[in-house]
């Protein structure tokens, strides 16, 4: 149960949201379950606080990739907590501090290795294969361009 809050400083519960829009003048018009309704400004994106978020089976893992200025490519793994389900798909949510969630693979508790478009790899050392042959392409055609 997310606690939306406002600029105004009323925190509504949105458990008690049973409709809400936004007005031209940017506020957010909130009709309650209680017979009420509130006209304020949220701090934050209203519509994705009723986007349902399901925890995830332990042993899901994502991975990052970074390739360095000398050309040496890095993998960090985090744990996926939970998944967003979007209209869209559904989306990861990750242990820690979330600056960047644009991760490359996922690994599925079986050990199965997939990406966001849906290929799937045999191994991680497969997929390293792929990925590190496909960015080094890509840096060949950068410098070649220039």
């Amino acid at each position: 149960m997310p606690i939306i809050s406002t600029k105004e400083g009323i925190n509504i519960n949105s458990e008690h949201v049973v409709q809400f829009t936004t007005l031209r003048n940017g506020q957010t018009k909130f009709l309650l379950s209680t017979g009420g309704e509130q006209v304020c400004g949220a701090y934050s994106d209203v519509a994705e606080l009723f986007i349902p978020v399901i925890p995830a089976n332990p042993g899901f893992v994502a991975v990052f990739a970074d390739r360095w200025e000398d050309g040496v490519f890095t993998y960090k793994h985090r744990s996926v907590i939970a998944w967003r389900l979007c209209p869209s798909g559904n989306y990861p949510i990750f242990e820690g501090p979330g600056d960047n969630d644009d991760y490359a693979v996922i690994i599925d508790p079986a050990g199965g290795i997939y990406d966001s478009d849906h290929n799937v790899f045999s191994s991680l050392d497969d997929w390293k294969k792929e990925f590190e042959t496909e960015q080094n392409e890509i840096a060949a055609r950068v410098v070649k361009a220039a």
